[in-house]
């Protein structure tokens, strides 16, 4: 009996014996396992290098765009020199002649210029041209009195302003050499009144310097002004024409 028990003993001590050592087998495997493991954020710091390599190239396509917006929004300013002469032609038959004739009135007041960008359009808050209706000087003191103070008021009114935004067959930059033509499109104010006006523009280009002539008309209702009238006119033509001889810098 007391053989039977030894016996029963030494194999329950064996049997715990090997549970315990399946036990600490498992427990290491599992150790093992977690620190052998790599780390959950291996991948997500992948893909943040990549994120930072793109947002170190990404710059550098900046940079490019901002350089060429920089290209494309310069401008040449065309600046009117002192040289530049406004005048007016308008067509009256007077009582002492048998024949129409032109009255014509000019002036060197004139001043401004023109911004053009890189593609050929105007810069319209940039650009204006004027002219100083009060020094308008033709052949008689009498009827330049008389458009100072009653046709034009100039005294209220002293300047005709042309503010141009638009451009027709005009090739860009200006060719160099010989002779262009193009139309040059804007608004046009005297006095009051606002207008659409296209002057016709034929000039030349020297590479620095630009002269040449520009043309217009209009009538008097076009700008609500009132035509003149004196016992010395028998008549005055509805036509108003306008021409500016021009000589401009290119900066």
């Amino acid at each position: 009996m007391i053989k039977l028990l030894n016996r029963y003993h030494i194999q329950a001590s064996y049997s715990l014996m090997v549970i315990a050592l399946i036990i600490l087998i498992s427990v290491g495997c599992q150790k093992n396992n977690q620190e052998g493991d790599p780390p959950p954020q291996a991948q997500p710091a992948a893909a943040s290098v990549a994120k930072a390599d793109y947002n170190q190239t990404k710059p550098d396509n900046e940079n490019n765009t901002q350089q060429n917006d920089t290209s494309t929004s310069s401008t040449t300013a065309i600046i009117f020199s002192n040289k530049t002469t406004a005048r007016y032609l308008v067509q009256e038959q007077l009582l002492r002649l048998n024949f129409p004739n032109d009255a014509i009135g000019t002036t060197k007041s004139v001043e401004g210029n023109i911004k053009i960008d890189s593609n050929g359009q105007i810069d319209k808050s940039n650009s204006l041209m004027q002219v100083n209706l009060g020094d308008l000087k033709s052949d008689s003191k009498y009827r330049d009195r008389y458009l100072n103070n009653k046709t034009l008021e100039t005294n209220i009114y002293p300047y005709a302003k042309f503010v141009p935004d638009e451009t027709q067959n005009m090739d860009w930059p200006l060719p160099v050499s010989e002779t262009i033509e193009f139309n040059l499109i804007g608004d046009m104010t005297i006095k009051t009144t606002t207008n659409r006006l296209t002057w016709i523009i034929k000039c030349s280009n020297d590479g620095s310097t630009i002269t040449g002539k520009a043309t217009t008309e209009f009538t008097f209702q076009d700008f609500n002004i009132t035509k003149p009238s004196a016992m010395s006119v028998v008549s005055v033509e509805d036509e108003i024409r306008l021409e500016i001889d021009f000589e401009a810098t290119i900066d």
